[in-house]
């Protein structure tokens, strides 16, 4: 007769197959699977980083173009169309009136950002 606790070691032996762990391949499959979730989550920081660089270089371009606006619109009788670098960004505007009193400009402000090359277009109504 067999004693009770033989009984548990053959049961637990036959439900467990013959070895108990992991095997290389569970192991493997484990390692791979973290690797992709480890891959993913330091991806977030770094395309994070990237949108707000971008998000920057779309803010100080702004800046440039409303600050330049504001130095035509101050010299009205001045304006002309021209162009302009500063620094990466680079200024073209086109100066159009439909009268004496009237002038409308379109801004343009191009840059290579770190998400490529971007460009905004800016129009504005000057009126004496």
């Amino acid at each position: 007769m067999k004693s009770p606790a033989a009984s548990n070691w053959e049961t637990d032996r036959n439900r467990f197959g013959r070895h108990q762990g992991f095997s290389l391949v569970e192991t493997i499959v484990a390692f791979v699977i973290l690797g992709i979730i480890l891959i993913a989550l330091t991806l977030v920081p770094i395309m994070s980083t990237r949108l707000m660089s971008d998000t920057v270089d779309r803010e100080k371009a702004v800046m440039l173009a409303v600050g330049k606006l504001d130095t035509l619109e101050a010299s009205f009788d001045l304006i002309q169309t021209g162009s302009e670098d500063i620094g990466l960004y680079s200024l073209t505007w086109v100066v159009s009136a439909d009268g004496v009193d009237n002038k409308f400009v379109d801004l343009s402000i191009s840059w290579d950002g770190i998400m490529g090359n971007k460009n905004l277009e800016i129009k504005r109504h000057f009126s004496r």
